[in-house]
């Protein structure tokens, strides 16, 4: 799992046999240092804001929020990418977006433990920032490898899950809101 950091490629052609085994403790364990690294951020900077109550809840929330939206998105990204390419499933989907969320949730934890430290902010900041574009390069090369896609592919077919997902959530956000003025 640790490869992703450092050699994603290899671990792509890797999960090209299907294990939704594998791609499923990925899932459980990037969501776990991601919501981990997210504790350490409101520990750090909200702690005197926020009761531990909230803290733990919030971040029980997160970690299932994490696994439930990931899966879920990987629906959209599959059906799309399916489209386009007439060949991958749900499991190419899923196993290209857990891989790219990999080295951002990893990166997010050992940020989250650095900014204790003096000037930790600046440094998490980078690995937030190398952990997001390893995440990034790497969702557009397993989708390439998995979907057997061209980049341009890839990036349409990320933009069709993308787009609609983004006005289906605005426009949950506008009625919610619609709905609590009108109360």
């Amino acid at each position: 799992m640790f490869a992703l950091l450092y050699d994603p490629v290899s671990e792509i052609k890797k999960s090209k046999r299907q294990s939704f085994a594998k791609v499923l403790m990925y899932l459980l364990t990037a969501s776990l240092f991601a919501t981990i690294g997210i504790f350490f951020f409101a520990w750090r900077y909200s702690s005197a804001r926020l009761s531990q109550t909230f803290i733990i809840n919030g971040t029980l929330v997160v970690l299932f929020s994490f696994m439930v939206l990931s899966a879920i998105f990987a629906f959209f990204f599959s059906l799309a990418m399916h489209v386009l390419d007439g060949r991958g499933g749900y499991y190419e989907g899923l196993s290209a977006i857990v891989l790219s969320m990999v080295a951002p949730a990893i990166m997010i934890f050992f940020g989250g433990a650095l900014s204790f430290m003096p000037y930790g902010l600046v440094f998490s900041a980078l690995l937030a920032a190398y952990g997001f574009v390893i995440g990034t390069a790497t969702l557009f090369r397993a989708s390439k490898e998995l979907f057997e896609l061209d980049y341009a592919g890839v990036l349409v077919g990320f933009l069709i899950s993308l787009i609609p997902v983004c006005f289906a959530v605005m426009g949950i956000r506008f009625a919610v809101n619609f709905i609590m003025a009108a109360l």
